[in-house]
């Protein structure tokens, strides 16, 4: 399930380009785009909206849980396709259908994370977390988010609270490839470079394409690899 850069030239901007960006920048502040409707009451026009589909649903699904669920998979797949507004508008929607969907707050999480709102994102996804604790994943976002906070210097995350939440989640799955390398970067930043390592080599072995190959070399300045897999380059 789960999971632009555009450079102009400051005086080529033209004015039907900063009018255009103004507009999109309005569209991102609409309550429907927000996260659980910016915890505002609906204006007329959406909560309108949103009784036609809620009723829709009672129409045409055995429960509204199953509705939920069925519209989960289709808004995780504008978050994979980087839909992050409509992704936004149909977790909104999951989440009116079931306010107990694990799936709603996750997936608004991510949005708001892939939206640099760090403290926000935080708090989705430990709602997530406390509907359903055994969703190892869900963790690894977690701490995702909290390491994302600790490299920026922010209040909401130290390096701590990310190995607890990656220890935790590896108890769960041990064969979580992500988790190790995330691991293996908190622990190279609390200055615990053998742990570093072995953490490393875990990822590596359970699945090379969630390794950092990059981050080998700042481990390397640090110490050579126990196992001699990686090497300084000449």
């Amino acid at each position: 399930m789960k999971k632009l850069v555009l450079l102009f030239c400051f005086l080529c901007i033209s004015g039907s380009l900063l009018a255009t960006s103004m507009k999109l920048d309005s569209v991102i502040r609409e309550q429907k785009y927000q996260a659980l409707f910016g915890n505002k009451p609906l204006g007329l026009k959406d909560q309108k909206d949103l009784n036609l589909f809620l009723k829709s649903c009672d129409e045409s699904f055995g429960s509204r849980k199953e509705a939920a669920s069925f519209f989960a998979e289709r808004a995780w797949e504008y978050v994979a396709e980087g839909k992050l507004d409509t992704a936004s508008f149909r977790f909104n929607y999951v989440n009116a259908l079931d306010p107990l969907s694990v799936d709603a707050y996750w997936g608004l999480g991510v949005v708001t994370f892939s939206r640099k709102n760090n403290p926000l994102a935080i708090q989705l996804l430990e709602k997530a977390l406390s509907l359903d604790s055994t969703q190892s994943t869900l963790r690894v976002d977690l701490a995702s988010v909290k390491l994302s906070c600790f490299l920026q210097n922010m209040s909401c995350g130290t390096a701590e609270e990310v190995e607890s939440l990656l220890a935790k989640s590896l108890q769960q799955d041990p064969k979580n490839a992500n988790a190790w390398m995330k691991r293996a970067q908190v622990a190279y930043y609390l200055g615990n470079i053998e742990n570093a390592w072995t953490y490393f080599h875990e990822c590596r072995q359970l699945d090379i394409l969630q390794l950092d190959i990059n981050f080998s070399e700042y481990l390397l300045q640090k110490m050579p690899d126990p196992k001699g897999f990686f090497k300084l380059k000449e």
